[in-house]
């Protein structure tokens, strides 16, 4: 039962009690029972118990400053802190702490005063990151604070709890209760509700004669279960969040026989539904263990993922979590990536809109529908996660509204092979992280269900990689969602690290190219960081995004593809880019491609040049590779130099093309073993890994690696020789330059503890800064090839033939460099280094040699012009539009027409109020003295930000108001009103037109008006024929009819 509304001003009401402050403590009537607290840090001070203090009627550093004795004549009550009395003046952070109580917020969710209240009142918009919080707090200052107060207050009085979306995004203002419970979780003692559904799939790729179950975890606020509202869904389909093994090697549970793939897409009939149950129903019913157990394998409670969406359930999202087919609590097979894998994580998503069966448990098939739902979805997640969600975007499902992948594999191919050549240290790589994500090994009794079928299916999907040795095959088709690219429909939002070298830039730059082809809105937002969320809870960190932080950036992006908060997310730049130079600096650009290229060209070199893969001799191996390969040429590389004469913008694939030729070469045999990292790093473990190439024709039967030395003209079952290639920045001799370069897997950072707030009472994140290192050079891209696929392009299916090298037979080869965004400083070098194999990426018991045609060597550089430093601050104006221009025109007026309503946002599509209108004007018309005038209006305070504005609107016959006693400030002002407005302050002239527009009478009040209006070119109506004189007018109607007005009339 929620508490009564009450009148703004009357008493305090907090969410769910009344609350009085008697003698330092809380008595709230709950009912007919009574609660008592702990002594309140508060007093209670009624409205007229002190008389108030006459206030300055402007908002200036001379104005004196509120009191607590003003606060209980404006709101009809007052909390007095301890060591505070009903003069004390307030600073704009108390006046903070003091509005944020009044309306009902509990200090649970509010957190640390005063920092956590601050960030609560910049996410409202109450006041922006430039407000001193320590200034006096003035009247009108505190009564503008109130305007948007009143907001959230009337949302926690109101009969039922919903989401409340203020200064664009959704507020945290539903109450958290943690599920990390072992034992005696109840969803009756839980703000947050959660439970467990097994949706079913289309497919039973266990082989059991039943279609796969997969389980998901629901996790819901308690309003949305109790139908006070529906919820948007934040859903993250990831395989690791369930558990996983203790390796990537599967060990004696890989099988020794073949399998038939087509058997994994078997269709036995659906379930029939035994009954029905409720959401609340399954809530009553539910067990902590379900989603919160020990995984002896990783020392770790699982799921994983339990609490890294709560930023969201305390903003009245739900959120979902799926591990997928043949992870713990589901049926059928973990795959890794398979369309399979998609087509389960699809019918989640259905289910969540209302088009699929899901049920209570495995067994006694009694279904339960979304009853909550909104039927709308978004998805975000790194890595894996991110690969998810590209892969139903291309599915096209219904209900999937947007995805913000972060660092996510566009195609599996790609991941561990380019260009026809394998970059992993293992050749088969997919059934080792299947095996990785095999959730139901956990459950003994599960897996000796599918132990036999499911090592059987691991031996042949390792087989089959095998066989392929790095060239493209129906195994990577099957896990290549670029393929299906024109089924695009969700709008993206793309996040990855430019120094990710392990899911690599690449995968997002196919992404990109997938939605362009599709037509669909996509932006990418790239980071300094390497394989990392900008919002990361396994590390409890956040960056912060040009001045936001990350969450509130996907807050606003979730709150308008889920939600329909019009708050021009859809509007982001097409690309937003951290500096490469300054890690503080955010660059915005209109595209991602670029028409524009520089070319390093070798054509004026003749001859040629021979380099090999005797790595051991010259000492290099996979530690000191990039110090050595970048100091020059050396028998195993070529080095070719450019000048840098300006500052250059890189963005894009760098091309290095060349002819070449391969021989053997005679060396002893050397090995490069590769590393581990974490979860969503995890390449490969600590191995001896195996020849590469020697994995050509049928797959071994055995495992074994045999090797074939050749002699003659045929480089005989020479398969997979790879020839490597990467664009390198380096300082001008003897001096260094900041750069951003991974240190293990990630690039270093400060840590600010708790400095990036969450709300809703959850921990505050440490708030992280990336540190550069001096460097005398920084590697900006690499790629990979395979001298036996020249015809290798860009996308993965062009690997897919292969020819025999002959010795001394040239082939004209081009290398594309993972894409980067980077800018070279003038003074530097550029230089291309082409090389055999990577140490760490292939091992070659027989050497080889490859011979450059030196005049063939180039590298098509792709360039952009330098960013500009953007002129406006908010990321919702589009640069290029008439809107833009409008906007600028009155930011940078003076005196300033309008700021935004944040420090990044201006909300062109918020309504105006009377009172907002007729200040633009006064402030266009060069605010002019208007002491000395009266107010004839008894709604306008003499100390309101407006009063000065509406007193020259009436003394220069602007406005008579809306009655001879009333102005209506807050009122929204329509298009009739404005228009009005502004023809009256032009001098109201002659009209001769008449109205073209069918919806404006020509007795109309405003007609003359819109007459002149539509002949100056202030507006064009919103349609040939229609004005809409009624419509409320929003910020960027009326910045567009001031600019139009002041620049054309």
């Amino acid at each position: 039962m929620r508490g009564t509304p009450a009148s703004r001003g009357q008493s305090f009401i907090a969410r769910d009690h009344r609350y009085v402050y008697l003698g330092g403590s809380v008595i709230a009537l709950v009912g007919l029972s009574l609660w008592y607290s702990a002594p309140s840090p508060y007093s209670f001070l009624p409205a007229g118990s002190v008389p108030g203090t006459a206030l300055a009627v402007n908002d200036s550093s001379s104005a004196p400053a509120v009191t607590y004795a003003d606060l209980a004549d404006i709101n009809g009550t007052a909390l007095v802190p301890d060591g505070a009395g009903e003069n004390t003046e307030l600073t704009v952070a108390d006046a903070v702490r003091a509005l944020l109580l009044w309306t009902g917020m509990t200090e649970q969710q509010l957190g640390s005063f005063p920092d956590d209240y601050l960030a609560q009142a910049r996410s409202m918009g109450m006041i922006d990151a430039d407000t001193d919080a320590d200034a006096p707090c003035t009247l009108a200052a505190y009564r503008q604070m109130k305007a948007v107060a009143d907001q959230m207050y009337d949302a926690l009085h109101a009969d039922t709890l919903q989401p409340l979306y203020m200064n664009g995004m959704a507020q945290p203002i539903f109450p958290y209760t943690t599920g990390e419970v072992t034992e005696g979780y109840s969803n009756d003692e839980s703000d947050i509700i959660r439970y467990c559904v097994y949706v079913e799939t289309n497919y039973d790729t266990d082989d059991d004669g039943k279609l796969d179950l997969v389980k998901a975890l629901v996790q819901i606020p308690r309003a949305a279960m109790e139908g006070n509202y529906k919820a948007a869904t934040i859903y993250e389909a990831r395989p690791y969040i369930t558990g996983c093994n203790e390796s990537m090697n599967p060990g004696e549970n890989l099988g020794s026989e073949g399998y038939d793939i087509s058997k994994l897409y078997s269709q036995p009939d659906k379930r029939v539904p035994a009954g029905t149950a409720t959401t609340a129903e399954a809530a009553a019913n539910a067990d902590s263990a379900d989603w919160y157990y020990w995984n002896p394998y990783e020392q770790m409670y699982d799921y994983e993922d339990l609490n890294w969406y709560d930023y969201y359930l305390v903003r009245g999202f739900a959120v979902v979590e799926c591990g997928g087919l043949g992870t713990k609590g589901s049926d059928g097979f973990e795959t890794c990536g398979t369309d399979l894998e998609i087509d389960a994580f699809k019918c989640v998503i259905e289910w969540l809109h209302g088009d699929r069966a899901a049920y209570t448990d495995k067994t006694s098939n009694v279904a339960i529908s979304a009853d909550w739902s909104s039927g709308k979805v978004g998805m975000t997640g790194r890595s894996y996660a991110g690969t998810t969600q590209f892969g139903l975007a291309t599915t096209g499902v219904a209900g999937l509204e947007t995805i913000v992948p972060v660092a996510g594999i566009a195609s599996w191919y790609e991941y561990t092979n380019s260009q026809g050549i394998s970059t992993n240290s293992l050749v088969n790589y997919s059934e080792r992280l299947g095996w990785y994500c095999n959730g139901r090994y956990l459950d003994p009794d599960d897996y000796a269900t599918i132990a036999e079928k499911y090592g059987n299916y691991m031996y042949q999907i390792q087989q089959d990689q095998l066989k392929s040795n790095g060239d493209y095959s129906e195994h990577w088709a099957t896990r290549d969602y670029t393929l299906d690219a024109e089924n695009i429909k969700c709008p993206a939002l793309i996040v990855h690290g430019l120094n990710d070298d392990n899911v690599r830039t690449k995968e997002f730059d196919l992404m990109h190219q997938a939605y362009q082809k599709a037509g669909v809105n996509v932006k990418l937002l790239l980071h300094q960081d390497a394989h990392l969320t900008p919002s990361y809870p396994a590390g409890n960190l956040e960056f912060y995004i040009d001045g936001e932080s990350y969450n509130n950036v996907l807050n606003r992006w979730f709150s308008h593809y889920l939600c329909g908060v019009e708050n021009g997310a859809e509007n982001m730049a097409a690309v937003t880019a951290q500096s490469n130079v300054d890690a503080s600096v955010w660059n915005t650009y209109d595209s991602w491609t670029t028409d524009e290229s520089i070319v390093m060209s070798n054509a004026g070199d003749t001859g040629t040049t021979t380099i090999n893969s005797d790595y051991a001799t010259q000492g290099i191996n996979r530690r000191n590779w990039r110090d050595a390969l970048t100091a020059g040429s050396t028998d195993v590389s070529a080095m070719y130099t450019m000048d840098v004469d300006a500052d250059t913008v890189i963005k894009g694939s760098v091309a290095v093309s060349f002819t070449a030729s391969a021989d053997n070469y005679d060396a002893p045999e050397t090995s490069s073993p590769r590393g581990t990292v974490d979860h969503d790093n995890y390449i490969g473990e600590e191995t001896n890994a195996l020849d590469h190439d020697n994995y050509v024709g049928a797959a071994s039967t055995d495992g074994a690696v045999t090797v074939s030395l050749p002699d003659g003209a045929d480089l005989i079952d020479r398969d997979a020789l790879m020839v490597s290639a990467m664009l390198v920045d380096i300082a001008p001799e003897g001096t260094t330059f900041p750069a951003y370069n991974t240190q293990g897997s990630y690039v270093p950072k400060t840590l600010t503890a708790g400095g990036a707030w969450m709300g809703g009472g959850l921990s505050n994140y440490d708030y992280a800064e990336l540190n550069a290192t001096d460097v005398s050079y920084k590697i900006i891209a690499r790629g990979w090839m395979d001298l036996c696929n020249p015809g290798a392009g860009y996308d993965s299916a062009s690997a897919g033939t292969k020819v025999a090298l002959k010795v001394g037979e040239n082939h004209d080869y081009t290398i594309y460099l993972q894409p980067n965004l980077y800018t070279v400083k003038e003074g530097h070098k550029l230089a291309l280094v082409i090389y055999t194999y990577e140490p760490g990426k292939a091992n070659y018991i027989q050497d080889y040699q490859i011979t450059l045609e030196n005049a063939s060597i180039s590298a098509e550089i792709p360039v952009d012009e330098l960013p500009a430093v953007p002129a406006l601050p908010f990321t919702d104006v589009p640069a290029d539009t008439e809107l833009y221009d409008a906007v600028e025109w009155a930011y940078f007026s003076d005196p300033q027409i309008t700021a935004g309503v944040t420090e990044t946002t201006f909300a062109p599509a918020n309504t105006c109020t009377r009172a907002e209108i007729v200040t633009f004007l006064y402030r266009l018309a060069g605010e002019p003295d208007v002491s000395g005038t009266a107010l004839p209006f008894t709604d306008v305070a003499e100390d309101a930000y407006y009063a000065d504005a509406v007193k020259w609107a009436v003394a220069n016959g602007v406005t008579s108001g809306t009655s001879a006693t009333t102005f209506s400030p807050n009122d929204t002002c329509t298009r009739a009103q404005a228009v009005t407005l502004l023809y009256n302050a032009a001098g109201a002239p002659a009209v001769s037109d008449t109205v073209s527009f069918a919806d404006v009478a020509a007795d109309a009040y405003y007609a003359n008006a819109v007459a002149w209006a539509a002949a100056n070119g202030v507006t064009a109506g919103t349609s040939a024929t229609t004005f809409s004189p009624d419509d409320a007018c929003s910020r960027g109607q009326i910045v567009r009819m001031l600019y139009r007005g002041d620049t054309q009339a």
